[in-house]
């Protein structure tokens, strides 16, 4: 009797602990419908990895498979990765959460005088400093190193007053590991290696680039265009700069078992590898964020923690963090209450597929009313917009030789503008574009409108571009 109810019992938990029929399905939907070449999905469910599979292409010109051993970047589920690094740090008092960054770090210093004089490491990990994304800065062929970086931040402009709106920014990030290295005494990437990963037994997880490169398996990351897919080049130096605030990387088993330690808040293997307190802390809410209108919980008002988005499904909690870098994508999701977990990493940017899954997954095992998911994401799919219309009949005010020179921002650096038999070009950070006219004095570098201005003697005095939406456009003055 006592072994029948034994062997009911384990059967009960086989049961619970497993992924609903239908999944495989249900990805091959999505990898069809939202064009994405391959995805690896993992599913926890009570402390269990109950799905963990490969689908799709990782290399479609090779017709390559992935596997549950192929690798992705993670983009920025990496933001949390680094504020584990810190809470560490500041266990032993070598941060202070709460201190200005100026009195810890050496040279911070930002446009917004009351966000320099008082933005504390808290606030760079929690998105409210007052200063939009500015990732023209990085996202470029040559950015600056990290130390130019922090140089250059006091010089872009903010858009929010210090610690009143949600505004997203990796150079924040890239701030605070830069403070973890200064205050560890050693490079992030081998400080978050010796402290975090190697403590939660996650030593097969990638902490930059560099370490995943080489693995036989890596995806390729690829765009669209048109039906066709483009795989995108990665660049090494970019990742670098950017490693605090997006460049882990590894396998749909690393990615779970970093799930798993999060739903755990710290246990590994029944023993509490970090305090549970860093967890706690991180999905504390501290930055509202506004609904974006679409009709989805990722859109509803929700907050940001410490290196997580906080928010709520069906009445109860959802944690989650997406990853976009480099053509990859990726997302971590849990429910704390349903202790279910998903985890998503894709080899092309396809916003909405993890999302689908992770809520169609949710749906399906806790027993909620059905929604197609996809149905929804498509709806809210928002048409191109249209591009503006130059001015017709116009030409440009000044002999094209005479807006050839140097420019130069105190952030962005220098653009370099060239002529040479009648066609002008554009150099800005290593990226090279011909300058065609638009009208009056604007041209276009590519898609970007370009605006040459004059001073009160009618010289060509300055160029001015849009690099960050939320600010206006961003002015070099002429130096030669």
């Amino acid at each position: 009797m006592i072994l029948r109810m034994v062997l009911f019992v384990v059967s009960m938990g086989l049961c619970l602990a497993q992924a609903p029929a239908g999944t495989d399905e249900l990805v091959a939907d999505v990898l069809r419908d939202w064009n994405v070449p391959g995805l690896a999905l993992g599913v926890v469910r009570n402390g269990a990895v109950v799905h963990q599979k490969g689908y799709g292409l990782r290399d479609v010109d090779k017709k390559l498979p992935v596997t549950e051993g192929t690798s992705f970047l993670y983009g920025s589920i990496t933001k949390s990765l680094t504020v584990l690094l810190l809470q560490t740090l500041a266990a032993e008092g070598k941060v202070d959460w709460d201190a200005p960054v100026r009195d810890q770090l050496p040279g911070f210093k930002l446009s917004d005088p009351v966000a320099s004089e008082r933005a504390t490491p808290r606030d760079l990990v929690s998105h409210r400093t007052g200063m939009p994304r500015h990732d023209g800065l990085w996202v470029v062929p040559e950015p600056p190193t990290q130390e130019e970086m922090l140089a250059r931040l006091r010089f872009l402009p903010a858009s929010a007053d210090f610690r009143t709106t949600y505004q997203y920014n990796n150079l924040m990030f890239v701030t605070a590991g830069m403070l973890g290295a200064r205050a560890g005494g050693g490079a992030w990437e081998a400080l978050l290696r010796k402290r975090v990963l190697e403590p939660l037994e996650l030593g097969e997880l990638a902490a930059t680039y560099g370490e995943v490169k080489g693995r036989a398996e890596l995806a390729v990351a690829y765009t669209q265009t048109g039906d066709a897919y483009r795989a995108v080049r990665v660049s090494p130096r970019r990742l670098d700069v950017i490693a605090p605030a997006g460049a882990a990387a590894g396998t749909i088993g690393a990615l779970t078992k970093y799930l798993l330690v999060h739903m755990n808040s710290g246990k590994v293997n029944g023993r509490q590898a970090l305090p549970a307190a860093y967890f706690a802390t991180m999905r504390t809410p501290l930055t509202p964020m506004p609904a974006t209108g679409a009709d989805s919980p990722f859109s509803a008002a929700q907050a940001y923690g410490m290196g997580l988005f906080i928010g709520r499904y069906q009445g109860r909690t959802m944690i989650y963090h997406t990853g976009t870098i480099s053509g990859y994508h990726a997302m971590m999701w849990w429910m704390p209450e349903e202790k279910l977990g998903v985890t998503v990493l894709l080899n092309r940017v396809e916003r909405a597929a993890p999302h689908i899954l992770a809520l169609t997954l949710a749906d399906r095992m806790l027993g909620l009313a059905a929604t197609d998911w996809s149905a929804v994401y498509k709806k809210a799919v928002r048409p191109p917009v249209e591009p503006a219309k130059p001015v017709s009949g116009t030409r440009p005010g000044h002999p094209l030789a005479h807006y050839a020179g140097e420019y130069f921002h105190g952030g962005y650096g220098r653009v370099s503008v060239t002529e040479n038999g009648g066609v002008l070009a554009f150099v800005l950070a290593g990226e090279k574009s011909e300058l065609k006219h638009f009208h009056y004095d604007s041209f276009l570098a590519g898609t970007e409108r370009v605006t040459f201005h004059t001073d009160s003697d009618g010289m060509v005095s300055s160029v001015e571009m849009r690099l960050e939406p939320a600010v206006p456009p961003i002015v070099f003055v002429r130096k030669r």
